[in-house]
């Protein structure tokens, strides 16, 4: 039997009513508001979104504690309490379905309030399709009722997860990599502390995850890419200039010497000493960059500095750096979770390679749209961990450029992103406000608070102000992916990403735990003599 929680109140409105109720309530509970108007029986789904109890004989302007005191003695029980309830809209039950439809007319003041029927909400809220996958459960209702997203919005319209460090973000992420993963979904995740390395997602039994190195091939980069990669920063445009034209001189001559293949006849090494002489060569007066495509004297520090810069890079990235490498792309799985480990290398390389994979990834899935010869058959999504590093607010990287026009066009191509960060207000707005689904944990810093609200219309204030006061593993669910925004418990994830935090006490008492263990081993050996 359904449980009848009071009555509304007041003015009434199609998106707000107020309600009295002698029950116990919570906030961020569904209710059911129910009525007959013109010969129908209307059922309304809201939620609850603020509570405040009074004593009318206890008012603010109460002057003492004896007062309060003397008052409770009479009025104890005469306590009421009252909220306002958000309305989402009227349930339109299909057999095993049931759906949402706008409210154009406030309900009645005296409109009955009840509990939530479970069985309906988990028509509302369950699996539709195969498109759906189970993320949690509603956080505030006494019986569990499961929560299933639309992985295909995720896709086609993008998703950030943001949360504080220690609120459950990566918990939440594996639950949504082994749901995907369950779909034979391709996943590829950028992961800058190797967090996902020594993780676990499987499937019939098996580990689908696929280690990706970031081996570069420095002829597949476009010379700007490969001049950051020697870091050579964009406004030191007379370096850029001389190492382009060196790099331009060097393939033609190779092209002339060995064709179309030559990568198949030169290391890495003679490569970029060849490179080095070509720069050097620009000083000579009589060589053939001087004479075909620069005019002027050289400015020989700029020289020097490209010199030094390669030979630096060498020292620094020589083991990833490989001619005649594959392309990133082409090692990436279908059917798996597919990880490139960035922990060992800097963000600045990390930038150049990771907008390298975005740019090909775009352009393969648009072959594979238009039913070209493509290395990217598949749907594809990319899971971008430290988004901050990458799309800043205040940082101009490669990457921001292609994660910026992926997050525009990528629907049109099935090429989809996930950014996760604990830093909000560190994110490009433009790029956050383009991702149409949110799935938010705990967040304590206003700022952050802010910048994620003025980046997403369905985030209300009331909605807001839930986050600080979240728990970890709960979480704030809007966007495509869902019908209407949600407050979840999110699932305890089967599949494991390997978080790197160091068990300090337990560093601390192993090597004093050793030495008692050397200690006790010799009084047994002078004991035994």
């Amino acid at each position: 039997m359904k449980k009848k929680l009071g009555y509304c109140i007041g003015s009434t409105k199609p998106n707000r009513v107020f309600f009295i109720t002698d029950k116990t309530v919570k906030i961020g509970e569904f209710v059911f508001i129910e009525y007959e108007e013109e010969d129908r029986d209307i059922k309304v789904l809201g939620m609850i979104q603020s509570l405040h109890r009074e004593n009318p004989y206890l008012p603010e302007t109460t002057k003492s504690r004896e007062q309060v005191e003397g008052i409770k003695r009479f009025s104890g029980k005469d306590i009421t309490l009252k909220g306002d309830i958000n309305i989402l809209g009227e349930i339109v039950e299909d057999g095993d379905k049931a759906n949402l439809k706008l409210l154009k007319t406030p309900p009645p003041p005296a409109a009955d309030v009840y509990e939530a029927d479970p069985d309906i909400l988990k028509k509302l809220f369950g699996a539709k399709d195969k498109r759906f996958i189970r993320i949690g459960k509603l956080l505030s209702q006494d019986e569990d009722v499961p929560v299933y997203i639309n992985v295909e919005q995720i896709v086609l319209r993008h998703l950030a997860i943001l949360a504080i460090t220690g609120a459950g973000k990566s918990n939440t992420v594996s639950v949504l990599l082994q749901n995907i993963l369950n779909l034979n979904g391709t996943v590829l995740v950028f992961d800058f502390h190797g967090e996902y390395v020594k993780s676990e997602f499987k499937k019939g039994g098996k580990n689908r995850v696929n280690i990706i190195e970031p081996i570069i091939n420095p002829a597949l980069l476009k010379p700007k890419e490969f001049a950051s990669l020697v870091g050579i920063k964009p406004n030191a445009y007379i370096q850029l200039r001389y190492f382009k034209l060196a790099l331009e001189h060097l393939i033609n001559e190779l092209e002339g010497e060995k064709g179309k293949n030559w990568q198949n006849y030169i290391t890495t090494e003679e490569f970029l000493n060849r490179l080095k002489e070509t720069v050097d060569s620009i000083r000579d007066e009589d060589s053939d960059i001087r004479q075909t495509r620069l005019k002027g004297k050289p400015r020989e520090e700029s020289l020097y500095e490209v010199l030094n810069k390669i030979e630096e890079m060498e020292l620094e990235l020589g083991h990833i750096i490989k001619l005649g490498a594959k392309p990133i792309i082409e090692k990436i799985k279908d059917g798996y979770i597919n990880v490139i480990d960035f922990s060992e290398i800097d963000e600045e390389t990390a930038d150049t390679i990771c907008s390298n994979i975005l740019m090909w990834s775009l352009e393969e899935r648009k072959k594979a749209v238009r039913r070209g010869d493509t290395k990217l058959k598949k749907p594809l999504l990319i899971v971008i961990e430290e988004a901050h590093i990458l799309a800043g607010d205040k940082r101009n990287t490669q990457s921001k450029y292609y994660i910026s026009r992926i997050a525009r066009e990528g629907r049109k191509f099935g090429l989809g992103l996930v950014i996760i960060t604990q830093r909000p207000k560190g994110l490009d707005k433009e790029i956050l406000s383009q991702m149409n689904n949110m799935i938010i944990l705990k967040l304590v810093e206003p700022e952050d608070q802010k910048h994620v609200q003025s980046a997403s219309e369905a985030l209300s204030q009331e909605l807001m102000s839930y986050l600080p006061s979240l728990n970890p593993g709960e979480a704030i669910i809007i966007g495509n992916m869902t019908r209407i925004p949600l407050l979840v418990k999110i699932d305890k994830a089967e599949g494991k990403i390997e978080g790197n935090d160091i068990p300090v006490v337990e560093e601390w008492q192993k090597e004093d735990e050793e030495e008692k263990k050397i200690e006790e081993d010799v009084l047994d050996f002078l004991e035994e003599i």
